[in-house]
């Protein structure tokens, strides 16, 4: 049999009063219904945060459906279902409502002791779910980090990483809180009085210490893995018992170091970068001689001119310069021939696995499922407008599978 907090099947006690006696503080615990009222009416950004977790997993479903990561994911949004399905901040306004307004009259009248253990049982179980929250939370995490220093689907796993970093830190601010409220609430179980049956269990005692029943001096250990291979860490212990109390935080460690260093650089001599060169001049060639050439007679010079036409006339005209190959384009259908042509031609380049061919992307039945449509369009000769319902088929049957 489950625990009290964790049973499902523990209903709330009945709405009863009893007339108190004694002197109580009613204004005190007033102001601790009130404290956690106002903490959890402010849970909106949680609830987004858990919004978004469900979109992550339905999104990120087929990829990572097998990584650890993932499943740890699950585990944390498992945790916050439970946390929306338990409604502790309902339970604390009904009990808040049962409390009386003034302390002045002379007739006190308090809700019994079974309405304030059934709060505490609905605090504890709020405590355990925010544990459970932030370990998973925090197991999760260590496989996305992982993924994004490998490089791994980094950016998909960057986002997760984050969200589990929001809700680990949500969920141990709540779960201080929770543990705050416990510890308010539960001295004023003794000044209650019992009315009617106990709905708890026999010899069933609430803890006095939330703390260390949820063992929180230890939850740092809480979800750490224990691997196979354990790597020997050198750390580098800068910082000495003697130097702590000398240092009041990192800033001033680093502005000493800064310091220091700038002290090492005056005290070294400073070596000039350039160094001084000769000029050495280059030497220039001395020209005593000058070509003037060889005079040419008008004789010599018309044989010369004469001899270069006739070698031209026996090489004949100049080669017509090579034709330009038409591209091969679908824009170039317009008519029936030209369609055939296209077709022809398209199949060729295909069957020999030319990169001018347009349907290279297209699989051997999809290429025959065009071929049969582009056919049946050349084959009807009252077919009016054959470019545009050539472009259409082309775009359905072609370009849409790119």
């Amino acid at each position: 049999m489950p625990e009290p907090w964790n049973s499902a099947t523990v209903l709330p006690p009945p709405v009863t009063m009893f007339l108190c006696v004694t002197k109580f503080d009613l204004p005190a615990l007033k102001n601790i219904t009130n404290n956690i009222i106002k903490v959890l009416s402010k849970q909106s950004p949680l609830h987004k945060e858990s919004a978004i977790c469900s979109r992550f997993l339905y999104k990120y479903d087929k990829k990572f459906r097998n990584d650890i990561g993932y499943r740890n994911l699950r585990k944390v949004n498992t945790g916050l279902k439970k946390y929306l399905a338990l409604n502790l901040l309902k339970e604390i306004e009904n009990f808040s409502s049962a409390l009386p307004d003034a302390e002045d009259d002379d007739d006190l009248y308090l809700p019994s002791r079974q309405m304030l253990q059934y709060v505490l049982l609905r605090i504890m179980a709020f405590a355990k779910i925010m544990v459970r929250v932030s370990i998973c939370s925090k197991q999760a995490a260590v496989f996305y980090l992982d993924r994004v220093k490998r490089g791994e689907s980094h950016w998909m796993s960057l986002l997760p990483y984050a969200l589990l970093s929001r809700l680990w830190s949500m969920s141990m601010v709540l779960l201080q809180h929770s543990t705050t409220w416990y510890t308010n609430l539960y001295p004023f179980l003794n000044k209650l009085q019992m009315k009617g049956l106990d709905f708890l269990p026999n010899n069933y005692e609430l803890p006095q210490d939330l703390d260390q029943w949820l063992d929180l001096k230890h939850i740092d250990e809480f979800g750490r893995f224990e691997w196979a291979q354990k790597k020997d860490i050198d750390v580098d212990n800068t910082l000495n018992d003697d130097d702590n109390d000398l240092l009041d935080n990192i800033l001033d460690y680093v502005n000493q170091n800064n310091e220091n260093e700038m002290e090492s650089d005056h005290d070294e001599e400073i070596k000039p970068i350039l160094v001084k060169t000769e000029e050495v001049p280059l030497p220039v060639p001395n020209v005593t001689q000058i070509d003037h050439g060889v005079a040419l007679s008008r004789e010599s010079f018309k044989l010369l001119l004469n001899t270069s036409k006739s070698g031209k006339e026996e090489q004949g005209p100049p080669p017509p310069p090579p034709k330009r190959e038409k591209q091969h384009s679908y824009k170039s259908v317009t008519n029936s021939p030209s369609l055939k042509k296209f077709i022809e031609v398209e199949e060729n380049f295909r069957n020999e696995s030319d990169s001018k061919s347009l349907t290279s992307h297209l699989s051997l039945m999809q290429w025959h499922a065009l071929k049969k449509s582009l056919l049946q369009l050349c084959d009807n000769p009252t077919n009016r407008k054959i470019d545009k319902k050539f472009n259409k088929i082309w775009k359905v049957k072609c370009l849409d599978y790119m």
